[in-house]
């Protein structure tokens, strides 16, 4: 797979059918590490800096369940909103005080970017434009995390990648995505 081109990418969310209203929702998903975040910012600011919603802010803590749950809260407090050309609001995850706090205004425009593990669901695809799935090796995956995020969090990593991997498989997200990247950069 080859290294990516942010303006190509822009394009073809551009030139994509709006699925969600009048929006074009652009879902970045693959497994930790492998750069999505780097990507979903880059990807926002070609498309004129529009919302880029972060799924570590969607979570429920660690043991968030990455199928229905989330999925439906996605499609009920973002898409369908947005769909009818109404803003959206959120509650956003506080990781240190282990819950739900601020209330998070996602504006409706031309384009939505959803970003993280559990954005590429079999559950919400009819509301996106553009599925993108962006890996890296393995062996450097787990690294990456400890390197921005803390070494603390070396064992919660690990058992996320095996909640995570079950879910990429149960959705078929990485076959099903349109466009294929690799995040080795």
């Amino acid at each position: 797979m080859p290294s990516y081109d942010i303006a190509q990418i822009a394009e073809r969310v551009r030139s994509s059918v709006p699925k969600c209203g009048s929006t074009h929702v652009v879902t970045i998903d693959g497994p930790a590490g492998a750069g999505k975040s780097t990507l979903a910012s880059a990807l926002s600011h070609e498309l004129g800096d529009c919302p880029n919603v972060h799924m570590d802010d969607l979570y429920e803590g660690w043991t968030q369940d990455l199928n229905s749950d989330l999925a439906k809260r996605i499609r009920a407090r973002i898409l369908e909103p947005i769909s009818q050309g109404v803003n959206a609001q959120i509650l956003k995850y506080d990781w240190i005080a282990e819950k739900f706090g601020e209330t998070v205004t996602v504006p409706c425009g031309d384009f939505l970017i959803l970003e993280g593990v559990g954005s590429g669901n079999s559950l919400i695809r009819n509301y996106v434009s553009l599925a993108v799935w962006i890996e890296s090796e393995p062996e450097l995956l787990v690294e990456r995390v400890v390197e921005r995020d803390g070494e603390q969090l070396r064992d919660d990593i690990v058992r996320w990648q095996n909640r995570e991997a079950e879910y990429f498989n149960k959705h078929e997200v990485k076959a099903s995505a349109d466009v294929h990247l690799r995040g080795d950069g």
